[in-house]
């Protein structure tokens, strides 16, 4: 009976836990919002579990007969104090993590062991068309005239995956200051890096936290966000390197400082690449958000 009372303890432990996290706004901390509801309504689960082992508990209280194997009624676990313990702390221990340790967004140091994504590492050609075949399909203008300027659909071209980027793109080419919001977040940045050329020394407006590495320099660092597709396991940080003239111009900024930095986008190399870079204008701290974290949108 007792082994009973116990799952039931648990089970109930695990509900509320939800419970306490939905309504201290700290689930998001750990979940997508499109998987909230999901986990909201395991809740309900979890309390009819408990109240069927609270049932057997009193069942058997009650029955209170010799145990044969005909009975069909269910049977007490090894017992193996030991074994028992170990089982049951695997279920206690997260339980107990999940109430004691204090909540709080992913940052520099989980930044450190993911590695910060600065680029989308793809090459966009025109629909159905092959470097060569588009080489041999535009022809030298004479030598007397000056180049045609491009078209707006020749400066984004697009294939089949990245036909609302270069849609998206047209849109922000048409700004000369362009702000990267929280809900297309990481659109905005694989945007503009799919389209480099057309948006260099364009304003560039983006928040985020400061992430630093040694080998970033003095006065080079990174301001990102994480992205979130089902939980913070699968979370991976996403931003901008900001390229300053002197060091001293964010000596007053630390890691994991949130800040809005605006700046003049250019090209800059690290680690062999080159990625996407802004040259700082202005910066200023700011207060997290309630929302640390950053999601595809599925509506882009």
């Amino acid at each position: 009976m007792k082994h009973h009372l116990l799952r039931a303890f648990i089970l109930t432990a695990f509900a509320l836990l939800i419970v306490y996290l939905s309504r201290s706004n700290q689930l998001s901390l750990y979940i997508a919002p499109r998987m909230e509801l999901y986990v909201k309504l395991s809740a309900l689960g979890l309390y009819a579990a408990a109240i069927h082992q609270l049932f057997l508990a009193l069942k058997i209280r009650r029955q209170q007969h010799q145990h044969t194997a005909e009975c069909g009624c269910v049977h007490a676990p090894s017992p193996s104090v030991f074994k028992n313990t170990v089982i049951y702390s695997l279920f206690i221990f997260p339980l107990a993590l999940g109430f004691l340790s204090p909540a709080g967004a992913l940052g520099s140091t989980a930044a450190s062991k993911k590695g910060v994504s600065f680029a989308a590492s793809t090459t966009v050609q025109p629909l159905g068309t092959e470097p060569s075949q588009l080489a041999v399909s535009l022809p030298e203008p004479p030598s007397s005239l000056a180049p045609k300027p491009l078209t707006l659909e020749e400066r984004f071209p697009y294939d089949e995956y990245t036909k609302a980027h270069a849609e998206y793109g047209m849109k922000l080419y048409q700004k000369q200051k362009i702000a990267v919001p929280e809900t297309t977040y990481i659109e905005t940045l694989t945007t503009l890096d799919l389209y480099r050329d057309n948006f260099m020394d364009k304003t560039i407006d983006i928040s985020g936290f400061i992430y630093k590495e040694d080998d970033m320099g003095e006065q080079r660092f990174a301001v990102s966000r994480f992205a979130m597709t089902c939980c913070s396991a699968d979370a991976v940080p996403y931003g901008l390197m900001v390229q300053v003239s002197h060091a001293d111009d964010y000596k007053d900024f630390a890691p994991d400082d949130w800040v809005s930095v605006s700046g003049k986008l250019m090209t800059s190399m690290y680690n062999g690449n080159e990625i996407l870079t802004l040259k700082l204008n202005t910066i200023k701290r700011i207060e997290a958000p309630e929302s640390p974290y950053v999601y595809a949108n599925f509506d882009f």
